[in-house]
This record gives structure tokens, C-alpha cells and sequence, in this order.
């Protein structure tokens, strides 16, 4: 008998060949109504030449420096932006250096932005990110569009863009969808199927200005209805906004990245510029505002160096175009548009980066054993969350909602950040990867302080011996790095589960928000189609038989649906491991940790916990 599996593929390959475009509309078709690409229409403004020079005249004022586009579309009689088109006229194809030869590269610019992690939100090269079974998840599409993650406490293919109804009346913006350069009313969930080609759609409702201008404004990013009740994160399309187009700043990247470093919270005053999307968050119906920061780790002048110096993010994160190095460490974000180029503090600062000071050998000594990371990040921002819990929300006066009980923020070494040998791969659910390097040891980076009851028997240290520790030896060399402490209590499925985790439930947002119902909140989202269509064939064949093996479970038990909705068989729970991310931002130089904070009885480091026996512990005792 023929698979279902070798049909499908048939058939895929047939529509591919017939053409592309035939091959995209069968796949939108087969997605729920609710989550097709359809025609947007945003609002952009159209001035009169008197009014194009006001703006210009008031631009430079307010910023202090001349815009290269105002003179570029007087010359071209632009008077209204109209979203990608407009870029366009100009600027169909990118030129820039390909990171790994050097040489340049010329490349269609709209297709080096639907192809980049920052539109797809998943990347298929994931060289770093090994599964439980000891497999490499490479060659995998997956991203925050698909992940479960008990941070958010949601998934980006149900929870996009949501209004947030309070007792009050008032209305709150929620939903993934608000740090997406796409305004659609749903994830770009074409982008995950072979031969996918975006639509038009898809193309013309695209946000250049959100990271190229200077000048947006943050408060026009908030939920709006179109004319078929579907709500998508609407966008600043003024001339004055388009008027103020630069390459991406940091206070750009900011409006959504300082979400993970600092939390929705935090706002340095010294530099506000940084914190553009917590104090604009929007004209009538604000964004919320999450409590906790995922890292800790604000990039201010204030927590900073390279902030307070005025480096950009993309001096260290290079690019080729839209596609934008993270770097090869990682534990959390699977995806990377060029994995294989590094971004490290050595590109900068050399091999031997300490040349003043009595001590300055002695510290460039140390780092074939210490990142630059573990001595000069040395304590996290306050509102740091180190263990989330979406089961017992706790109510919020203001701005009246039920949020997650952080009931820990540690920021202290030792406390919220933990010390651990990695070589820059990770597994699944986000362990660093490494060893002591000193020979025979007993570390181990994979101690479950969670096990859950059915698994109450299972052999850690075996699999970690037969599994792990030999990826960890054959990679590259490790280091102690830094690592932000954080395990998240979430529903979970039991009927798809192993030992190292299982399926996250998402909760609906606006049920969690307005209800503190956390049980209720997961059953109305598991009503959603999408959820219907992941415990469906389709995704079983595709995407999740597959996802399960990096878990270590045998497969993906897709007639678990309708207990899972009516939630039965469901539990919050605890990650069985606390998980380690990494932290490579906060970077300070007064501050650093010094010799005597690590080598000393009471020092930040637990050597034993590294893998260094009783007569070692005394000698590094002893190096001060």
C-alpha cells in the first residue's frame, strides 16, 4: 500500500512543477479561513509640497542630523508612502557582502526579506541544536512560528494579533504578531511548506519602516479590524515616518528586541530612546505590557558599554542584506539566517583583549577557560524572571488584567545566572552543550530538578553518558559561560510527553487576561483551527512525528486531540530541567566580577558543579 505520506509528496512535486504560484494558493487553501493572507489596507498620508517641507524642517530639528530620503523623494515627487511598492521604485534588487567569501552580491531585495528569519520566523539550518535522541535538528523548519515556549505561553500560529476587552471597556493589543515585520492577520504560515512562494499580499503589507525609520511612531502598532472582522497589527505609514529612513539603529531593533533582553517594564532614564515601545505603546488600544524580562539583560547606555558608545546592533550582528548573523551560540532561538558566521566579542577585542592593569596577563590567561561574558555580565536587571507560573495568575490593578506569577526574580550569580561548560550547541528545549575539558569529570549539564512521576525511573545519567557527553566531546572546545536561569509551569499534554518535556497547550490570551482561568484559557485556544490541524494528519506527516523524536518520544499522538480540549489528561507542569539561555548583552566593564569573586570559599562559582574534584577546588582556591 502507498503511504499517505508518498501521495502527498506527489502531488507536491506535481503542483511545484506546474508553477509556483498554483502550488502557493493550494497551500493557503488548505489552511483555515481564519488564517489565509488576504488584502490589507493600511493608512498612509498624502502632503502637499508645503507640508513635505514643514515635516522636513520640524525632522531635523527634533533629530539633529539631515535624512538622505527627504532629497530623494523631493527629487522623485513622493508625497505619500504606500508600504513596500514605494521602496520598491528604487530599490528591487540589494547589493551587499556575502559574510563567508567576501565577495559582493547582488540579490532581489524582496526576496532577501521573505526568505529571512525576521519575515519567516523559523529557519531550516540549525546546526547547533540537538535533540534528545542525540540526532542534530538540522534541515527542520522551525522557529518561534511553531515552537511551544513557556515564556510567552502561546504559539504564533494561534495567538497573532487579539484584542484584550477589559471590564472597563477599554481595549488592550496582545499576540506575537506585534514583533512581525508582516501585517498580516496571521503568522506566515505558508512560508513552512516546500516550494511556498509569498503572495502579493503578503509582500505589499510587509513593515520596512518599523526597522528603517527613525521616526516611527510606536503607538500606530496596535490591533486594528478590517473589514471581515480580522484583526492584524497596524503600522506607521506617514511621510514623516518614511521621510526618516536609515539603516536600522539600535533603538530600531529595540522596538522589539528589548522585549527579551529588559522586559516590557524597564525603561532607562538616562536614555528613554532605547525604550520606544514601552513608552509608546499605543494610542487606544496599548500593547500589553509583560512583567518579567526573558534575559535580564537590557541594552542601554545605562547597563551597556557597547550602548553607551553608540554601537549599533548590526556592527556585531552583520548582514547580507535582510539576513542577519545571531551568531553559532545559541540555547533558545533555533533560528539564524547565517549559522555559520560568528558573532563574538573576539572580533572586536581581539584574542588578548585586557592590555592595561597589573592583572591584564593573568585575565587573557583565562580565556581559553572563561568567555568575556561570565566576568563582565555580572548581575542581571531586576524585573528578571527566573521561574514563571501560568497556572496560578495573579490580578493586576493596573491595567486590570490576570497575568503569570513570576514567583522568582533572581539576579545574582549563582541565583539567576548559573555557570556552565559550553561549547555553543544546545538541545532541544534549550541545555547548553559542553564538558570540562579537563579529562575525566563528573559534569553534567542535563540534572532534571522536575521529574515528572511517569518518569520517576528513568535513567538520566546513563542517557546522558551514552548520549550527550560524546556530542559534547566532539564539538568545539567549551568554555564557562554565563547562563540566565529559567523553568516556566505551563498545561501541559500528557498523552504527548517523555522524559525531557512534552507538549505545551497555549493558552487564549484575551481568556488568560480578562478571566485568570488558566484551565478555561487553554481549552478555548485548543478550540482554535489551527490547533485542530496540528493534531491533524497533515502536521503529524510534515512536522510533528518528527518534533517528537528530538523529544524522545516515539511519535506524535494526534488522537489525543479531543482530550487535550476538553482538558483531560492535561496538567501544568514544570520544564523537567531548568533551563540555561544565554546572556551576551549587559556587557559592563566597571562592575566585572574580579578574581576574588570567583576564587574564594564564597565565590559565585561552583566549581564542584563544573566537574573539578576536591584537590582541584583547592587550587583554584588558591589562584587569586
Amino acid at each position: 500500500m502507498i503511504r499517505v505520506s508518498t501521495i502527498l509528496l506527489i502531488v507536491a512535486m506535481a503542483l511545484i512543477i506546474s508553477g509556483c504560484a498554483i502550488w502557493s494558493g493550494t497551500i493557503n487553501k488548505m489552511m483555515p479561513s481564519e488564517n489565509r493572507p488576504t488584502d490589507v489596507a493600511f493608512v498612509s498620508d498624502s502632503v502637499t509640497p508645503e507640508q513635505f517641507d514643514r515635516i522636513a524642517n520640524e525632522l531635523r530639528t527634533t533629530f539633529g542630523r539631515d535624512f538622505p530620503h527627504i532629497e530623494r523623494f523631493r527629487e522623485a515627487g513622493i508625497t505619500s508612502y504606500d508600504g513596500p511598492q514605494t521602496c520598491l521604485k528604487c530599490h528591487e534588487k540589494i547589493t551587499f557582502e556575502d559574510l563567508k567569501t567576501g565577495k559582493e552580491k547582488t540579490v532581489d531585495l524582496m526576496r532577501n526579506v521573505t526568505t529571512s528569519v525576521h519575515y519567516r520566523f523559523y529557519s531550516t539550518k540549525h546546526p547547533n541544536v540537538y535533540g534528545f535522541n542525540g540526532e542534530l535538528a538540522d534541515n527542520f523548519r522551525m522557529g518561534k512560528i511553531n515552537r511551544p515556549c513557556p515564556k510567552p505561553g502561546s504559539f504564533a500560529m494561534t495567538a497573532w494579533a487579539a484584542p484584550v476587552v477589559l471590564e472597563n471597556g477599554d481595549t488592550l493589543s496582545e499576540g506575537c504578531g506585534q514583533c512581525h515585520i508582516g501585517g498580516q492577520p496571521t503568522a506566515p504560515l505558508g512560508e513552512m511548506m516546500p516550494g511556498y512562494r509569498t503572495r502579493d499580499s503578503e509582500k505589499e503589507a510587509i513593515d520596512c519602516l518599523i526597522c528603517h525609520s527613525v521616526g516611527y511612531d510606536m503607538n500606530k502598532r496596535q490591533v486594528a479590524s478590517d473589514n471581515k472582522g480580522r484583526w492584524y497589527w497596524d503600522q506607521d505609514r506617514s511621510m514623516r515616518a518614511a521621510m526618516t529612513v536609515t539603516q536600522p539603529t539600535s533603538q530600531a531593533c529595540l522596538r522589539c528586541h528589548q522585549h527579551n533582553l529588559a522586559g516590557d517594564i524597564y525603561v532607562d532614564n538616562a536614555n528613554p530612546s532605547f525604550h520606544e515601545s514601552i513608552i509608546n505603546a499605543g494610542t487606544n488600544r496599548p500593547r500589553v505590557k509583560h512583567p518579567g524580562s526573558k534575559r535580564g539583560t537590557p541594552f542601554t547606555p545605562a547597563w551597556d558599554v557597547h550602548a553607551a558608545a553608540g554601537v549599533n546592533c548590526i556592527e556585531c550582528h552583520q548582514t547580507e542584506g535582510h539576513y542577519i548573523a545571531k551568531g553559532t551560540h545559541t540555547t533558545t532561538m533555533m533560528t539564524n539566517d547565517v549559522p555559520d558566521v560568528e558573532v563574538a566579542c573576539q572580533n572586536c577585542h581581539g584574542a588578548e583583549p585586557h592590555t592595561e592593569g597589573e592583572f591584564a596577563d593573568f585575565y587573557n590567561d583565562h580565556l581559553d577557560k572563561i568567555a568575556c561574558q561570565t566576568c563582565h555580565i555580572p548581575n542581571l536587571q531586576e524585573d528578571n524572571a527566573t521561574y514563571r507560573d501560568f497556572a496560578n495568575p495573579v490580578f493586576e490593578k493596573d491595567p486590570g488584567i490576570w497575568v503569570y506569577d513570576d514567583i522568582k526574580k533572581e539576579t545574582e550569580p549563582g541565583k539567576g545566572i548559573i555557570y556552565a561548560w559550553w561549547n555553543g550547541d544546545c538541545t532541544f528545549l534549550g541545555n547548553p552543550i559542553g564538558d570540562n575539558p579537563n579529562g575525566e569529570n563528573l559534569y553534567s549539564f542535563y540534572k532534571p530538578t522536575h521529574i515528572w512521576p511517569e518518569f520517576a525511573d528513568f535513567d538520566y545519567g546513563s542517557w546522558y553518558e551514552k548520549v550527550m557527553r560524546p556530542i559534547a566531546r566532539k564539538g568545539r572546545p567549551s568554555k564557562i559561560y554565563p547562563m540566565k536561569l529559567f523553568n516556566g509551569r505551563q498545561h501541559i499534554d500528557l498523552q504527548n510527553m517523555g522524559p525531557f518535556g512534552g507538549m505545551y497547550l497555549p493558552y487564549n490570551l484575551p481568556t488568560y487576561y480578562t478571566t485568570g482561568d488558566a484551565d478555561k484559557a487553554a481549552e478555548v485556544e485548543m478550540q482554535n483551527s489551527m490547533m485542530k490541524r496540528m493534531y491533524g494528519w497533515m502536521f503529524d506527516v510534515y512536522m510533528m512525528d518528527k518534533f517528537m523524536r528530538f523529544m524522545e518520544v516515539d511519535g506524535w499522538n494526534r488522537c489525543a486531540y479531543n482530550d487535550a480540549a476538553s482538558n483531560k489528561k492535561v496538567e501544568p507542569r514544570w520544564i523537567p530541567v531548568d533551563a540555561l539561555l544565554e546572556i551576551s548583552h549587559a556587557i559592563r566593564r566597571e562592575g566585572a566580577l574580579t578574581c576574588n569573586d570567583c576564587h574564594s570559599q564564597n565565590g559565585v562559582m561552583d566549581f564542584k558543579a563544573l566537574g573539578y574534584d576536591d584537590a582541584e577546588v583547592s587550587s583554584l582556591m588558591e589562584e587569586r
